[in-house]
């Protein structure tokens, strides 16, 4: 049997059925199924709280009589499935109607425009494939005027290596002038950065940090470590929904430019945990050039100012550990539109761009099809997130909808939906012995 299969999800479907509270007329299961695993949401008559209070009763009775669980039968039953397709994901409606004649069971095929979420099958759709917001695609370079730093001193950090590293190995000459070349705007490596692969291409420098002072790095190579593009903008950006509200805070005191990520902050250590020290070669206009900033995996934007110099650093001579802001979602400012659904934004939802420029826009399935039917949906749209529409589920055919009228616009790939019925022809008594 295949997922394509009628006979794979009867015993879901009927389990479905069993499991649903008393009096529930449809019952719903919306999620995902593969690679031995699954996950989604229930809904019983459109609600989804009701088959919780349920389980809960169920569990309890099951909890003081030593029987199965309420959900034993539906995870057997997905289970099963779930084995049927151990390379994929499928994304899945199953209905379970009061009669058996009203099951159904939806296979849906996301194109690579759509984007699900975990809570939400269909979760934005990028209009214009591979587009970041504007400010991940924001470039930095140096402010005029800037110099390193009278504590920079490529003799110190060379020193501080033989000191601490007395068996590392340099890297070898040609990594540097690859490493060099692969900079952005003809940009430099400080002497610094220089003297401080000669002496170690890799390896864990320890230092003897007291009262909090800085402890040494693991180098990070000049080639093969991730961490050279881990903090790029690309690397560092996730979904529309997410992030097209990301911005970079604010250095206060101007040494550190606002940016999403830079490949002019260059990576030359990690503390262990995901953490990367950068020489700066893009520094605002009150910082040095070659100045070090710390790389938070956990901040989502931006670099925080460490030390002056790479052998500031190296000597303990650091900025203090007070955290900036993090770089959460921010409301753009902007006019609002007086187009038809633009008045329904969920302002709850970190809406951003109501201008009649937007890149962004995330609107419930209703207020999409009012703009599409007006025809007044922003053609500078880059991304068009759903959100989910709870106060009247279910929401996903709607969302499919407009999904699909969004792509039909950009003439993208559509989602397809497969449907699964019962095969015709049973007879009563055979009807009667699905449910």
């Amino acid at each position: 049997m295949s997922l394509t299969d009628w006979q794979s999800w009867k015993p879901y479907v009927k389990a479905l059925r069993r499991s649903a509270p008393p009096g529930t007329e449809v019952s719903e299961f919306v999620g995902t199924v593969g690679r031995g695993a699954w996950q989604g949401t229930y809904l019983d008559d459109g609600d989804a709280d009701v088959r919780r209070e349920h389980f809960r009763t169920l569990a309890r009775e099951a909890a003081k009589t030593g029987e199965r669980g309420p959900r034993a039968e539906l995870d057997d039953a997905l289970r099963a499935i779930a084995e049927l397709s151990p390379d994929a994901e499928q994304l899945v409606r199953v209905r379970a109607g009061a009669r058996s004649d009203d099951d159904v069971v939806e296979l849906i095929a996301l194109p690579p425009a759509v984007v699900s979420g975990p809570s939400a099958p269909v979760l934005e759709v990028v209009l214009e494939p591979g587009a970041l917001p504007a400010q991940y695609r924001a470039t930095i370079a140096p402010a005029p005027g800037v110099a390193p730093a009278p504590s920079a001193d490529a003799d110190a950090v060379r020193q501080v290596i033989a000191d601490r590293m007395p068996d590392a190995v340099g890297a070898a000459p040609e990594e540097i002038v690859a490493a060099e070349a692969a900079l952005p705007d003809r940009a430099r490596l400080p002497d610094e950065v220089r003297a401080l692969y000669t002496a170690a291409g890799s390896g864990n420098l320890k230092l003897a940090a007291r009262d909090g002072q800085f402890g040494g790095f693991e180098i990070v190579p000049l080639s093969g470590s991730f961490l050279r593009e881990a903090f790029l903008p690309g690397a560092r950006f996730s979904t529309w929904t997410a992030d097209a509200g990301t911005f970079a805070p604010e250095d206060p005191a101007g040494r550190v430019q606002a940016a999403i990520g830079s490949p002019l902050w260059f990576p030359v250590g990690t503390d262990g945990a995901g953490n990367v020290y950068a020489v700066d070669l893009a520094p605002g206009a009150n910082g040095n050039l070659g100045q070090v900033v710390f790389l938070d995996h956990e901040l989502r934007a931006g670099a925080v100012y460490r030390a002056e110099s790479l052998a500031a650093l190296l000597a303990g001579r650091t900025a203090g550990s007070s955290e900036p802001s993090r770089g959460l979602p921010v409301d753009q400012p902007g006019a609002s539109s007086s187009e038809p659904g633009l008045d329904r934004l969920d302002q709850g939802d970190d809406q951003l761009n109501q201008r009649s420029d937007p890149e962004f826009l995330n609107l419930l399935p209703a207020a999409w099809a009012e703009l599409l039917d007006a025809g007044t949906v922003p053609t500078t749209l880059k991304a068009a997130g759903l959100l989910p529409d709870r106060a009247n589920p279910p929401a996903l055919p709607d969302a499919i909808s407009v999904a699909n009228r969004l792509l039909e616009l950009r003439g993208l790939p559509l989602i397809t939906v497969s449907r699964l019925t019962r095969p015709e022809g049973k007879g009563l008594l055979g009807r009667l012995f699905d449910k």
